[in-house]
Parts: C-alpha cells; structure tokens; sequence
C-alpha cells in the first residue's frame, strides 16, 4: 500500500497512546527535517495521522509505505520449478513483490523511515528492498532503520513508531506480526553497500539503529 499525504491535506486525528523510546536515530533525522526546506519523506509502516501531522506541519510532503502484511499474502509465494529437487519449497517471489509494492511512480526521497521493516519481511527480499530504497533516495539523502537482534521477548513486537519534537519516539502495537530473521552488523551492511557513509546507533533494547546517507 503506497499513500500520498501533503501539507496541503490538513490535520488528520492523532494516534493511541504508546510507550516513549529514546532513538539517536531519530535525534539525528529530525534534526535534519527540521533545517531543511520541502523534503519529501517516505514513511514505512501503518498510516500514521500523528507522523503526518508532524512532517506537514515542517513544510514537507510525506508518502507512506506499508509492506510487511502485504509480505504475507500467498499470492507471493512461487511454487518449485519442475527442475526443483522432490519436496522443495514455494519461494518468494521476490521480484514480482519489488514491482509491485515499491512502485513509486517515479518519484524519490530526501527521507526514508524505513524503522524495523526489514525483520519481519521474508529474507530474501531484504537485499532487494535496500537496492530499491537506494535507487529511489536522492543524493545525500537519509535512510533511517531499526534492527532486532532477537526474534522474541516485548520489544520485538511489530510496532508502529510514531514521531515526536524530541528524542523520543512513541512506539505503538501494530499488529500480530513476528519477527522473520535476526540480522548481524556485516549483514546490515553488506545491506548498505553503495551508500556513501553508514553509522550504528545501539539501543537499550536490543535494537540496533542504522543511519544511511546516499
């Protein structure tokens, strides 16, 4: 599901009450979006009215991206090949998902809040992902992602995060959605190659929070 908001479409109704996370990643991005003029964000995630009003009311336009319950759909499984050994499994059909998901019209970013997506989508359509997410962010444009390093336990729930003016972000129940692959630091960046600089943040809570520059 890919939505259009800009500023333009007025003041939507703020989200429930979460929990407050400190995030350096954020502290760094909404710094930027707060220097900079009519940037145009990508936001990963359930529609978020709150994000909406936050990113609108800084001037700039905002577009959002919801991916992982579309990741579920057995319309996206590929059965085996005749070629297939006996028993082999359906796979994913990675490319067909690309084209369909992440059509973007023609359109780039400044900003990608891609948060935790990459957890709970099937592995191999990560490297896909970021290659797409790289081709459509404008040069020294920001990708901003969440990591779990565990796959169960309260913080690797699927959560919706939601933007504030300070270093918190408000995390929020986004639905029943579990954890698919744990990811190491050389997988993340192997993820990131052909962004020109790549920073780790880690978290309390056993997240690691990456900042890509184009």
């Amino acid at each position: 599901m890919f939505g259009i908001f800009k500023k333009e479409s007025g003041s939507v109704t703020p989200s429930a009450e979460g929990y407050a996370r400190h995030s350096r990643g954020w502290n760094d991005v909404r710094t930027h979006l707060q220097k900079s003029d009519s940037l145009r964000v990508l936001d990963f995630g359930s529609t978020s009215p709150a994000n909406i009003n936050y990113l609108t009311s800084l001037g700039h336009s905002v577009y959002m991206a919801n991916i992982v319950q579309d990741a579920t759909r057995p319309e996206w499984m590929k059965a085996p090949t005749t070629d297939a050994p006996e028993g082999a499994a359906a796979s994913f059909d990675v490319d067909r998902f690309i084209a369909s998901n992440l059509d973007f019209s023609g359109r780039d970013f400044d900003v990608i809040l891609l948060w935790d997506t990459a957890n709970y989508l099937p592995p191999q359509m990560v490297p896909a992902l970021f290659n797409r997410l790289r081709e459509v962010l404008r040069p020294e444009g920001r990708l901003l992602a969440f990591f779990h390093s565990r796959r169960n336990g309260s913080d690797s729930s699927f959560s919706r995060y939601q933007l504030s003016d300070n270093d918190d972000l408000m995390v929020l129940d986004s639905g029943n959605f579990s954890v698919r692959e744990v990811y190491q630091t050389r997988q993340v960046e192997k993820f990131l190659e052909g962004f020109s600089s790549v920073r780790f943040f880690l978290g309390k809570d056993n997240v690691r929070e990456v900042i890509a520059v184009r």
